[in-house]
């Protein structure tokens, strides 16, 4: 008998069979208590499970947790839970410790770090692969909008490399104007982003036509500010702005 959060249970003793093969004996939930178990529980199947300190789990439900990244409540679902500790096979010791969304940024973040360094080696390894400097612009612009790192004037030199040794990769120029921005440099931003708006007409390329939404975007967004700030600075702005 088990005396379980949800009250006493009955167990059987079986022998299973992992995965790999190997044959133990393990304490099972009784079958005619599995009415006991609450309303969205779901049964584990304990030859799944890879121990570590404790030992099986033998049903798993929701889990209220807060995220250590973000600080808010999450639910870590009991579908969740035996898709880790029996499809992943992560120890049954292993818990939620940040929410599906920060666990994704997460992942996403070390992709993108992956990512840029690959793409540093191999521009380095090829300096005269202009395909090798524009992946390293790209990814320099990517890691500096996504996690704030990169070497933004590495990146910049990269795409000017690019476009020099391809004059085709009008796409160089974007990633140089995102990052010159990224470096509190709008004049350059807006010289490179207009630059590449201009050699960019015509072109059919899906990312080229991606690139230059973003492009539009951001000069709009630059203009919108630039007319306000000047509106603060025109005489007579104060009395609008209700200063006395």
């Amino acid at each position: 008998m088990w005396d379980s959060e949800f009250g006493a249970l009955r167990l059987i003793e079986r022998t299973v069979t992992t995965p790999e093969g190997r044959s133990s004996s393990l304490w099972d939930l009784h079958p005619d208590d599995v009415r006991k178990l609450p309303r969205g529980a779901v049964r584990a199947d304990v030859s799944r499970q890879v121990f570590g300190m404790g030992g099986p789990v033998l049903f798993y439900v929701d889990r209220q947790r807060r995220c250590r990244t973000c600080g808010e409540d999450f639910v870590f679902r009991a579908t969740e839970q035996r898709y880790w500790y029996e499809t992943l096979r992560f120890l049954i010791d292993a818990d939620a410790v940040d929410c599906a969304r920060c666990r994704r940024e997460i992942r996403q973040g070390k992709a993108r770090a992956a990512q840029h360094a690959e793409a540093a080696a191999a521009a380095h390894a090829s300096p005269d692969d202009a395909g090798a400097q524009l992946a390293l612009a790209a990814s320099t612009c990517a890691l500096r909008e996504h996690a704030g790192g990169g070497d933004v004037d590495a990146g910049v030199a990269a795409a000017r490399r690019a476009l020099r040794l391809n004059p085709s990769l009008v796409e160089a120029l974007y990633h140089e104007g995102r990052l010159q921005a990224h470096a509190g440099r709008p004049a350059k931003a807006r010289e490179a982003l207009e630059a590449f708006l201009k050699r960019a007409e015509g072109l059919s390329r899906r990312e080229v036509k991606t690139l230059v939404r973003a492009a539009q975007k951001w000069l709009e967004r630059a203009d919108a500010d630039d007319a306000a700030s000047r509106l603060k600075t025109e005489p007579g702005s104060a009395r609008r702005y209700g200063s006395r």
